[in-house]
């Protein structure tokens, strides 16, 4: 087996002590070695779900290496806001960043001296930061060299020549410099950026110390320069010259919700605007296009990354996490080149993760959230978060893929922000209920059977009752903080009982079961929420053990499929009407034969 040479430094220094030390004391040193991976955390902006079907390098060194995230959502779906919840793992409405400029927003809202990297740091990792940082990085604070706390290395850009993909400012450990420099004469932004960051690598892979790369891309956001084919009145990204016209000839998609015909039931947001035909069609393909060609220059990054990683002997030591701040729309909804709306064009991000305990080649369906980034990379760290987060590790669903938490989702935009106003939205695996502040209008859909969001349900009697459920929810949920943004986890529970052998003919009675099972088991939710159970399925480990919807949800499971002599978990998937979904396990002890 190869070793990497942080396993080399490490082999040598146990021989050191095997040699020089008692051989009492070897365990006792050995036990101090430093066996965490490396994290590497990427994220783009602006960046739809869809649009990782054309990055090569991310989905065959990342995505087939690793797990994909099908169902990941932005709670705010806008740049600055998104990515300080990456940085705490809080809701926007806990760590008070609202806006992407003051007085609630940008750089300097955020308490920069108690985040990630802090904790990071704390915790005996090496921090880099290369890439944007938060909105008003360099026009807020005065100093322009200031780097905030918590990082080891730092190689930012500088606002106001962040979207400048072809001439932008850098800090780098506090020395500004105008980019690109007479070294790389013409380097592209994106080049630049995941250069700089493959070097880190090979500076830091040898070290034992473990390291925390934050590699974040301004790309595809729209920027400057202004290329030929722009269209007007519409800002685009602008992508490296040799990948510019690339997807010219790919054409927009058209989903059932693109250029939305019937807004009638949608508010006033939506409702006002106009269709998506004719020039402003051309803009919007044109951006999307553009897009694509920018996220090129990305993956050619990641592929660098990947490579960096590999040469130093780290890449199966590291873990890898590509996502971006939020998605985009391109004509949903009438929705010419936006984010920050309560639909799942701007909500749905890319979500894929590799490393020591991600199982390859797997997509996980569940809902998870940006909330749960910092979560995640403090689990693996082993690091301890110096506030409250609101967010959990993604890592309990690799180690457990069938786990479901019954979380639901906090969408929000603080005060309203880019002309839209304020709103309070709930999503689950099932639902989505808005609330807009400023009009008092009501959104309610059903994703199950609607997953393009075309008939509000708010005034349906049929949904009534689910409603009235998630708006109470949305209430309790909305300034949740720490474990109480579980807090609308259905309340059911999973009972067990032994069948007894049939006397009679018809269904075997049952008794609770006694310290081992020697028969087989009926099984059964009790509970506050069972009337509010759609359907059951029970599982042993990933087999399906039975089936039912309805209540009280029982199935009876031959002692034959039971294994025997073992400890068992039995668990329960339970849907409810309302949108949620949860897990519930219980031990089981089966007899020997």
């Amino acid at each position: 087996m190869t070793r990497s040479p942080k396993q080399a430094v490490l082999a040598a220094a146990a021989a050191l002590l095997c040699t020089t030390a008692p051989a009492a004391a070897a365990p006792t040193r050995a036990a101090q070695v430093d066996t965490r991976p490396n994290i590497v955390f990427i994220m783009t902006d602006d960046q739809t779900a869809q649009s990782m079907k054309v990055m090569r390098n991310l989905n065959l060194g990342i995505r087939r290496a690793g797990t994909t995230f099908s169902q990941a959502i932005s709670t705010y779906p806008l740049c600055c806001p998104s990515r300080a919840t990456y940085l705490t793992g809080q809701y926007s409405h806990n760590h008070g960043v609202i806006h992407n400029a003051g007085p609630f927003g940008g750089y300097v809202r955020l308490d920069n001296t108690n985040t990630l990297p802090v904790w990071l740091q704390q915790a005996g990792y090496r921090t880099i930061h290369v890439g944007r940082y938060l909105n008003g990085y360099g026009t807020q604070n005065p100093d322009v060299t200031e780097i905030p706390l918590g990082w080891s290395d730092w190689h930012s850009t500088v606002d106001p020549y962040t979207f400048n993909f072809t001439e932008w400012r850098m800090n780098d450990n506090g020395v500004i410099s105008d980019e690109p420099g007479p070294d790389n004469p013409g380097e592209f932004q994106t080049d630049f950026l995941g250069r700089r960051a493959a070097e880190l690598i090979d500076r830091a892979a040898p070290s034992p110390r473990p390291f925390f790369l934050s590699l974040t891309f301004p790309a595809p956001h729209s920027g400057s320069p202004r290329d030929p084919d722009d269209p007007v009145g519409l800002r685009t990204p602008s992508p490296a010259p040799r990948h510019r016209d690339v997807f010219s000839r790919t054409p927009l998609p058209r989903p059932p919700n693109f250029d939305e015909g019937n807004v009638y039931d949608k508010p006033q947001i939506v409702a006002d605007r106009g269709r998506v035909r004719g020039e402003t069609f051309a803009a919007v393909q044109e951006n999307y296009q553009q897009e694509l060609e920018s996220l090129l220059s990305v993956d050619d990054a990641v592929g660098s990354l990947l490579a960096a990683l590999s040469r130093s002997g780290e890449l199966e030591n590291t873990l890898i996490i590509y996502t971006s701040d939020n998605g985009f729309f391109h004509g949903e909804h009438r929705v010419r080149s936006e984010k920050i709306l309560p639909y799942e064009p701007g909500l749905r991000v890319p979500l894929a993760m590799r490393g020591p305990g991600v199982p390859p080649n797997r997509r996980l369906p569940q809902m998870v959230g940006n909330i749960d980034l910092a979560p995640t990379i403090l689990d693996a760290a082993r690091a301890t978060p110096g506030r409250v987060v609101d967010g959990r590790s993604l890592l309990e669903l690799t180690r457990d893929p069938t786990l479901e938490t019954g979380r639901e989702l906090v969408i929000e935009n603080g005060r309203g922000v880019n002309s839209v106003p304020m709103f309070r939205a709930l999503r689950n695996n099932r639902f989505l209920y808005v609330q807009h502040g400023t009009t008092g209008e009501t959104e309610l859909y059903d994703l199950r059977e609607d997953p393009y969001e075309l008939r509000n349900l708010e005034d349906s009697d049929d949904y009534a009752p689910v409603r009235q459920l998630l708006a109470r929810r949305l209430r309790s949920l909305k300034r949740c903080v720490g474990s109480r943004c579980n807090a609308g986890r259905p309340s059911v529970r999973l009972a067990l009982r032994e069948l007894e052998p049939a006397r009679n003919k018809g269904r075997k009675p049952a008794r609770r079961n006694q310290s081992c099972v020697a028969r087989g088991l009926r099984l059964g939710l009790t509970g506050r929420e069972r009337s509010r159970v759609e359907r059951v399925q029970y599982l042993l480990g990933r087999r399906r053990l039975g089936a039912s919807r309805q209540s009280p949800f029982s199935a009876d499971v031959k002692r034959s499929r039971l294994p025997a002599g073992r400890e068992l978990r039995i668990r329960a998937r339970v849907v409810t009407r309302d949108g949620r979904v949860v897990t519930v396990d219980r031990p089981v002890r089966t007899c020997r034969r």
